[in-house]
């Protein structure tokens, strides 16, 4: 899976994981550190996270059943590999 494919998947997925912890949208803003408006319109599909986003819901969620659905299992294994895609070190 590319970083692009990951972003776009979280984001339409951002409602679900939101759902599944039984959160409010404001109080999932407030732990992502995003706007209520910026959440709404990911969940509404018209805007998609950014990657920082993705990693910050990666990170809070990484328990999510859905997230883990998405990644296999391991959310933070799949960040890190994307995170080092197509880079030389």
């Amino acid at each position: 899976m590319k970083r692009e494919e990951f972003i776009k998947t979280v984001s339409s997925k951002l409602k679900l994981i939101r759902t599944e912890y039984g959160i409010t949208q404001e109080t999932m803003s407030d732990m992502l550190g995003v706007s209520k408006k910026t959440l709404v319109e990911t969940e509404k599909g018209r805007r998609e996270l950014s990657w920082t986003e993705v990693i910050a819901v990666a990170t809070v969620f990484e328990k999510s059943e859905v997230l883990q659905g998405i990644t296999g299992g391991d959310t933070s294994d799949i960040i890190h590999a994307l995170a080092f895609e197509d880079r030389t070190t």
